[in-house]
């Protein structure tokens, strides 16, 4: 499927995530589409690190999935365009695969069942790290 293709602003549920599968894309493309669809691309590894106290030794992020959640929900309700992209969710994602007795069920179940964003929520993932429970119709794959 060609970038341009997409249909990123008539998602639906509009106030639900989606997920973007996307194995090899570049930030020169990524910033194509953003220009396109007129939508912001935010980091969720730089937003984590500015929510990272310096004085912090651990972060436990398996411990503190609900902040991660909230934060996530801030990411779109605090931007001012009616479409996000949220990249670089592979990292948390990495490291609840990695916990044993992972919570990463947990998680992908409640970020399904995110309602009333106030941003169409398309979060960029590879392939491989895509859930198994969430339906096609809130996936779009490149």
């Amino acid at each position: 499927m060609n970038p341009r293709d997409l249909q990123l602003n008539q998602a639906q549920p509009a106030h639900s995530p989606h997920l973007l599968l996307w194995d090899r894309f570049d930030d020169l493309q990524l910033k194509a589409i953003a220009y396109h669809y007129d939508l912001e691309i935010i980091s969720y590894r730089q937003n984590l690190l500015s929510r990272i106290s310096p004085n912090s030794s651990f972060l436990a992020l398996h411990q503190n999935l609900e902040r991660e959640l909230k934060a996530i929900r801030q990411i779109c309700n605090s931007s001012n365009k009616k479409v996000v992209i949220l990249r670089d969710l592979d990292c948390l994602i990495t490291y609840l695969q990695m916990q044993s007795e992972s919570p990463i069920t947990l998680f992908w179940q409640t970020l399904f069942d995110a309602r009333h964003l106030e941003s169409i929520l398309w979060i960029l993932l590879p392939y491989k790290l895509a859930p198994p429970m969430w339906t096609e119709s809130r996936l779009q794959r490149l």
